[in-house]
This record gives C-alpha cells, structure tokens and sequence, in this order.
C-alpha cells in the first residue's frame, strides 16, 4: 500500500528526476519527466533562448513541486483512489444484520491506527462505524470530535463532544487538554459551549429556566467502565448483569435518546433509527 506522504515528498524534493511518478508505479510518466530533466540540463549548456529554458525549467522543476503540495493537500482515500486504486484498504462494510451493541472495539483500533497516522478522514469513517454499532460509547465519540477537529469540522466537533460527555465521558477535562482541540478553544463558539458544561445549548432545569452552570444530574449520566481512549487493544472486563438491570439500562438508554432529540442535538430520523438499534 502505498503511502500519500511519500509521494508528496518525492515530488518535491525529488519530482524533477521523476520520483514520485516512479514511486506510484507510472514508469513511462516518470521516464519522460528524467528525459526532460535530461533535456532541460542540455539546453542549458548549449546556451538556448531564455525563454525555451524558462519554459524547460517550469516543466522540469516547478511542475513536480506543486504536484506534491495538491497531493499533502489532497485527502488520503481520495489520494488512494487515485493513484492506488488495487491496493487492500480495510472497508467497513455495513451488514443487514444487527450488530450486537458494544463490540466496537476492533472499529475503534482501527481509527487510533489511522488517527496516528495522520489520516483523519479514514480515522472519521472508522469511529463513525463503530459508533453506529455502540452509539452511546463517549470513547467513539471523542476520538470522531478529534479526528473533526483536526480536518477543521468544527460544528461536527462540537456536536460529538457533547454527545460524549452526555453518555458519560470519562475525565471530561481532557477537552481542556487535548492537543487536536486546541484550535477550536480558541473560538468564540467554544467559549459558550464550555460555559454550558459543554453543551451547545444551556442545560434546561426542571422548571424550564435556562440554566448553564448547573452540572448534569448524575441519574442522567451513564457511567461506563473505565475506557483507555488511545488503545483499545485490552478486551474490555467481563461483567455479569441480570435480566432486570438490563431492562434499566436500556429503559435509561432510550430516555437518554429522548432527551436528546427534544434538546435537537438528535434529529428525528437519528432518533428513531437509534431507537430501534437498542430494542433490536
């Protein structure tokens, strides 16, 4: 598989010999970009008009440049669709059948391997699968507000980091600490969203006062085990629940949803289709 980061580096250090042509496997594209390297190198000695060396040189050198700066440019799967189109790519495809809620782990190693990459698109379409096997993971949807963060998603960030506080986030002060958010802390918009605990909107009290320093109750706080967000490689502890604390948990789960989608974080759409996830 090939890797867009070294191809954009060849072509800018090395594009005018044809490297990067070389490296994606376009032997006769690379061939004529060194004969004329080789071409402009001669004109050059014999003394041609400065306008045909000017001309050569453009070719020879600039060309390659630029091509590496649209390729660091350009997002990695559209790269290798591109330009590496056989290659074996892990694919998420999506079966008729229901997952079961909670094994999501291998989609999340899989995001952390391409999120530390620096491919965070592919990192984005990986925690996005595993959230629609566990929606109400908060590890999901921190590292997806993260890999947003990075490709400048903003409004996307901020709708999955309330998402993970709402089920429960461990150490929510990570938001204040997390390297790939630092941009966005330094909006206007993530003024107002830290001022309402982290919410888009001000949390709305009992008697439907505005309130937005009031902190989550706890009975609306699930309160998952604790979950190492950078390696989800240690299988999670076995746990042992009975029929009736089960039936609370997901009576709790869907009365989250609901709650959700009167405050408009969830459309009616996504409500419905998480709704029927849990009592599949």
């Amino acid at each position: 598989m090939l890797n867009r980061n070294v191809g954009a580096l060849l072509a800018i250090f090395l594009g005018l010999f044809g490297a990067h042509q070389f490296y994606i496997g376009r032997w006769w594209t690379g061939a004529l970009q060194f004969a004329l390297f080789t071409l402009s190198v001669f004109i050059s000695v014999v003394g041609a008009p400065e306008a045909l060396l000017a001309i050569a040189w453009i070719s020879t050198a600039v060309i390659p440049v630029l091509t590496g700066i649209l390729w660091f440019a350009m997002p990695s799967r559209t790269w290798h669709d591109r330009y590496d189109p056989t290659a074996e790519r892990p694919t998420f495809p999506i079966s008729n059948q229901q997952p079961a809620m909670g094994d999501s782990s291998q989609l999340k190693a899989e995001g952390i391997t391409y999120y530390r990459s620096a491919d965070y698109d592919l990192a984005a379409e990986a925690f996005t699968e595993a959230i629609s096997v566990d929606y109400s993971d908060p590890g999901s949807h921190f590292n997806l507000a993260c890999s947003y963060a990075q490709l400048g998603r903003y409004p996307e960030t901020l709708h999955h980091l309330e998402l993970s506080v709402t089920f429960g986030l461990p150490k929510p002060e990570r938001i204040e600490k997390h390297p790939a958010l630092g941009a966005l802390r330094k909006l206007p918009a993530f003024d107002r969203f830290r001022a309402n605990n982290y919410r888009r909107r001000a949390y709305v009290t009992d008697h439907g006062q505005r309130d937005a320093t009031t902190p989550v109750p706890p009975t609306e706080k699930r309160n998952p085990e604790p979950e190492t967000i950078t390696d989800f490689n240690t299988p999670p502890p076995s746990q042992t629940t009975t029929g009736a604390s089960v039936d609370g948990d997901l009576l709790e789960q869907i009365s989250r949803l609901r709650e959700l989608h009167d405050a408009g974080v969830l459309t009616t759409q996504e409500y419905q289709l998480q709704k029927e996830r849990l009592l599949a």
